[in-house]
């Protein structure tokens, strides 16, 4: 039986960079996990078994449905190129023994991409997966979920030619019309760390970058804080907290402060400060330039 992961880049060669940095987190935690690139774009790392080129159509979403189902492994981890792995995660290859795919509800409902394909007949119960970080294995169906996940895609876009749109919503309608069992993963195992959500335990997978950097330093920081306990807690907006029982007498509940972490990484704030200034000093001058004008003006009245 093989196993391994894949990633899936097309139609935008500025992912390259983020995508080879997270291939070398998951490379520097699981060494000898095999991973193959569906590239459209030359690409060469020691991270990589093996690039497959291939051609991309004109949404990438639509690629990624398509690209999975040629996956050469048996049993699959695929991963968004915004992805860092921060802790091996073997244990998702062993849930395949009993399901045919895992993965995590997607945080958000009523996305953009929910309301531009509404499908009344599915009970709002039955949450969209996130597809960043889904684990699979070939079996008959699974194999139905894939292909009927990219034939509604493609309905999708041949009834709405240039309309962006996300493939979560096509993936939640082909598995809920499906036989394929499901194992729903906890939030360690597809934090997005710069939304909210509710931890138990080591996080293991950290999802979200910035102006497409994965920036490290800025990830493990992150990382630091969100595991700065193991007990049950929550993150939103860069804090972390944890319930405390406290009194003497009657036992209260209250949050309990673990940490907080930035939003964005130290690069981009210092560059928007940069920017930030730029502005100011420009409209300044604006404003003095406005101001002569107007003097002008009023003296040739």
């Amino acid at each position: 039986m093989k196993i391994g992961a894949i990633y899936i880049i097309t139609r935008d060669a500025r992912y390259i960079e983020l995508l080879v940095n997270s291939a070398a987190s998951l490379k520097r935690v699981m060494p000898d996990l095999p991973i193959t690139v569906f590239s459209q774009f030359p690409l060469e790392s020691s991270c990589f078994e093996r690039v497959i080129r291939v051609e991309g159509s004109e949404d990438a979403f639509y690629d990624k449905t398509l690209f999975f189902q040629q996956t050469p492994y048996d049993r699959t981890l695929f991963i968004d190129a915004d992805i860092y792995v921060a802790e091996p995660v073997p244990e998702l290859f062993s849930l395949l023994d009993h399901f045919d795919f895992a993965a995590t509800h997607e945080e958000y409902l009523s996305t953009d991409w929910w309301n531009r394909y509404p499908r009344p007949d599915i009970p709002r119960s039955f949450p969209e997966f996130n597809t960043g970080v889904l684990a699979y294995r070939r079996s008959p169906q699974m194999d139905s979920v894939l292909k009927n996940w990219s034939a509604l895609y493609r309905a999708f876009l041949e009834e709405h030619p240039g309309q962006e749109i996300n493939d979560q919503p096509f993936f939640r309608a082909a598995v809920y019309s499906s036989s394929a069992r499901i194992a729903t993963l906890t939030r360690e195992y597809n934090c997005k760390f710069r939304g909210q959500g509710y931890l138990n335990g080591p996080v293991k997978i950290l999802h979200g970058h910035v102006d497409r950097q994965l920036d490290q330093g800025f990830v493990r920081t992150a990382l630091a804080v969100l595991n700065g306990s193991s007990r049950p807690r929550v993150y939103i907006a860069g804090a972390v907290y944890e319930q405390k029982l406290v009194g003497r007498i009657l036992d209260r509940r209250k949050a309990g402060f673990v940490g907080r972490f930035p939003l964005l990484p130290e690069p981009v704030i210092v560059a928007g400060a940069k920017r930030l200034r730029q502005m100011l000093k420009e409209r300044g001058a604006q404003r003095m330039l406005m101001k002569m004008i107007g003097r002008d003006g009023g003296a040739d009245g």
